[in-house]
C-alpha cells in the first residue's frame, strides 16, 4: 500500500498553529475540499514528525514510534504564525511568523515622528501667511482694503463687484436637496446588490463597460466626427472583451470578497461615517486654501496692469515673491489632502483588519473598532501617514509645476521637454500611490513605520502582485461604473423634480439653472457614491492583505468564509506568503 503524501510537504509551509491566532489551536478544514488528497488522520497522533507505519505487513519505512525517536538529522524548527494585532493594546506584533526575523518586532511609540512634526509645522506656515493676509483683503471688491498695505509696491485700483448672474427658483434649489437625498438612497441600494448579487454585478458592469464605449464611439463619429476619438474608444472595447475572458476565472474569488466586505460596510457603518467625516474635512480646507490664495495673489502679489499705447494690450504683473508662495501652497494643498485621505484610509482599514482577527475569536470585536482605528491614525500612525503622503506631494507638486512651465515657456524645446517630464512623473505618480495603499494597509494592519511596510508591500507585491491587481481590477471596474450609473439616475431624478416644480409653479424654466441642477445632481451622485466605494477599496485591500499575511487566522476564526475562499481561490487560503 502506497504512503500517502503529507498534504504540506516533507515538513509543514505553514505549521499547524498552537495556541497562536486570534482563536488558540486552529481547527481542522470544516466541509468543503480539503487541502488535498489526505491520509486519515492527517496529523498522527503518536508520530508527529514520522507517518504512520504501513499496513498489512513489511517493514515500516521509519523508525517506530517512540517519545524522542534517534534522528540523524533534527527536522527543521518550525516557528508559529503571527499572532493577530492586539487592537487597544500598545503591542501590535506579538509573536513573528516563520523566517521573519525582525518583521514584527513590536513598534515603540509614534512611529516616523519626524513626518509628523514637519507637516504641523507646515501646515502652521500656511496658516501664518493666511492669517497676515486675508485681514487685509476685501473679498467684495477683491481687492486691498482701504488703508491697507500690500506686501510691495503699489496697490490696485479698487474694482466694482459684478452685477448678475444665475437666479435659483424653489423648484431648482428642491431638485438639488432630492438629489443628495437620492444619491444616498442609491448608494445604499448599490451596496445591497454587491452583498446580495456580487458575481452577477461583476459581470452585468464589465457588459455595462462594454456598452458605454460602444455608444461612446458611435456618438464620437456620428456627431463630431472625431475618428480618433471612435477608434480608442473601439480599442477600449476590445480590451474589456479581452479582459473579461481572462479574469473570468478569478470572478468568483472576487465575488466573495466583494460581498464579505460590503457585508462588514453595513454591519459596521462607522466607515462610511469616517469617509463623509473626511469629505467634509476636506471641502473646510479646501475652501479656507482658496481663500488662502486668492488673498496671496492681492497682498504678496500685488497685481499691476499696464496697457501698451501701440498694441492696446493689457498685461498683468506680480511681485516675484508670489511665485515661491504659490508653489508653497501648491504643496501644501497636495500634502495635506493626501494626509485627509489616508488617515480615513487607515481608520478604515483598521476596522476591517479588526473584523478579520478577532470578529469570531474567543476576544471578539471591541465595542467601537471605528473609534479605536481612528486614534490609531491619528496618533501612532500618523507619522507614517505623513511620511507616505508626503512623496506623494512632492510628485505632484512637481508635476504642476512642470505644466506651468509648459504653458509659459516661449521655446518649444523647453515646452515639450517639460511635458515629457511630466508625463513620466504621471505614469510614477500612479505606481506610488498603488503602492502606498497596501503600503498604509499594513501600517493600519500593524502599526509599523512606512518604510518597514514599504518593504513588506514589495514583498506582497512579488508574491501577490498579479493577484491584488486582477482583485482590484474586478472590483474597481464595479466601483467605477456604478458611480457612473448613479450619477446618470440621479440626474434624471434632479430633471424630473425641475421639470415638475416649475410647471407647478407656473414658471418659466431658464436653461442656466437646469444646467447647473443638473451638474451638481450629477457632483452630488459621484460624490456620496465613491464615499461608499472609497470605503470598499479599503476593505478590499485590507482583507487580502490579512489573507496573504495570516491565512489561518480566517480559519480558526470564520470557518465558512474560510470554505468559500478555499473553494475559489486556494492559493491564497493554504500558503502563508512568507512560509
Amino acid at each position: 500500500m502506497a504512503q500517502q503524501p503529507n498534504p504540506y510537504g516533507a515538513y509543514q509551509a505553514y505549521p499547524p498553529q498552537q495556541g497562536t491566532g486570534a482563536g488558540g489551536n486552529y481547527p481542522q478544514p470544516l466541509g468543503g475540499m480539503p487541502y488535498a488528497p489526505s491520509p486519515t488522520p492527517m496529523y498522527p497522533e503518536q508520530q508527529p514528525m514520522y507517518p504512520m507505519q504501513q499496513q498489512g505487513g513489511g517493514m515500516p519505512q521509519y523508525p517506530p514510534a517512540q517519545p524522542y525517536p534517534p534522528q540523524q538529522q533534527p527536522p527543521p524548527k518550525t516557528e508559529p504564525a503571527p499572532a493577530p494585532p492586539q487592537y487597544g493594546s500598545q503591542q501590535v506584533f506579538v509573536e513573528q511568523p516563520q523566517g521573519s526575523g525582525s518583521r514584527f518586532a513590536p513598534p515603540k511609540g509614534p512611529q516616523d515622528l519626524w513626518a509628523a512634526c514637519l507637516f504641523i509645522v507646515h501646515l502652521g506656515a500656511f496658516i501664518a501667511l493666511a492669517a497676515i493676509s486675508i485681514p487685509k483683503i476685501d473679498f467684495a471688491t477683491m481687492s486691498l482694503k482701504a488703508g491697507a498695505t500690500p506686501f510691495s509696491g503699489r496697490a490696485p485700483a479698487s474694482r466694482s463687484p459684478q452685477g448678475g448672474g444665475i437666479g435659483l427658483s424653489k423648484a431648482a434649489i428642491s431638485a438639488m436637496v432630492i438629489g443628495v437625498v437620492a444619491a444616498g438612497v442609491l448608494s445604499l441600494c448599490y451596496l445591497l446588490a454587491m452583498r446580495r448579487f456580487p458575481k452577477k454585478l461583476i459581470k452585468f458592469t464589465f457588459f455595462f463597460a462594454i456598452a458605454y464605449y460602444i455608444a461612446m464611439a458611435v456618438l464620437s463619429f456620428v456627431l463630431t466626427k472625431n475618428i480618433a476619438a471612435a477608434v480608442v474608444s473601439l480599442i477600449i472595447v476590445a480590451i474589456f472583451a479581452l479582459c473579461y475572458r481572462a479574469y473570468r476565472e478569478r470572478m468568483p474569488f472576487a465575488s466573495v470578497m466583494l460581498a464579505t466586505v460590503a457585508d462588514v460596510t453595513m454591519k459596521y457603518s462607522g466607515t462610511v461615517w469616517t469617509g463623509i467625516f473626511g469629505l467634509v474635512l476636506g471641502l473646510g480646507y479646501l475652501i479656507f486654501w482658496a481663500v488662502s490664495i486668492i488673498a496671496f495673489y492681492l497682498y504678496f502679489g500685488n497685481p499691476t496692469t499696464t496697457t501698451s499705447p501701440s498694441t492696446g494690450q493689457t498685461r498683468t504683473t506680480v511681485n516675484a515673491a508670489l511665485y515661491p508662495i504659490y508653489v508653497f501652497s501648491l504643496f501644501s494643498w497636495y500634502w495635506t489632502s493626501q494626509v485627509i485621505s489616508n488617515v480615513v484610509h487607515v481608520t478604515v482599514a483598521g476596522v476591517f483588519a479588526s473584523f478579520y482577527f478577532l470578529s469570531g475569536s474567543p476576544t471578539g470585536m471591541p465595542s467601537s473598532p471605528t473609534w479605536g482605528a481612528f486614534k490609531r491614525a491619528t496618533t501612532t500612525s500618523f507619522g507614517s501617514i505623513c511620511f507616505g503622503s508626503l512623496i506623494i506631494a512632492l510628485i505632484q507638486t512637481t508635476r504642476a509645476v512642470l505644466r506651468q512651465i509648459a504653458q509659459d515657456s516661449d521655446s518649444a524645446v523647453g515646452a515639450f521637454l517639460a511635458c515629457c517630464i511630466e508625463c513620466l512623473l504621471a505614469w510614477i505618480e500612479g505606481l506610488v500611490e498603488y503602492f502606498n495603499f497596501y503600503a498604509f494597509t499594513q501600517v493600519a494592519i500593524y502599526g509599523k513605520p512606512f518604510c518597514r511596510a514599504g518593504k513588506d508591500t514589495w514583498t506582497m507585491i512579488k508574491d501577490r502582485g498579479v493577484d491584488a491587481i486582477i482583485n482590484d481590477s474586478l472590483i474597481g471596474n464595479v466601483l467605477f461604473f456604478g458611480a457612473l450609473l448613479l450619477a446618470g439616475i440621479n440626474v434624471l431624478i434632479a430633471w424630473i423634480v425641475f421639470a415638475v416644480g416649475s410647471a407647478i409653479a407656473s414658471s418659466a424654466t431658464s436653461g442656466g439653472a437646469l444646467a447647473l441642477v443638473l451638474i451638481c445632481a450629477a457632483l452630488m451622485g459621484m460624490v456620496v457614491f465613491m464615499l461608499v466605494a472609497s470605503v470598499i477599496e479599503s476593505g478590499t485591500a485590507t482583507t487580502f492583505v490579512c489573507l496573504a499575511e495570516d491565512p489561518q487566522a480566517l480559519r480558526a476564526t470564520k470557518p465558512a468564509l474560510w470554505d468559500q475562499i478555499r473553494a475559489t481561490y486556494p492559493e491564497a487560503a493554504f500558503v502563508n506568503m512568507y512560509a
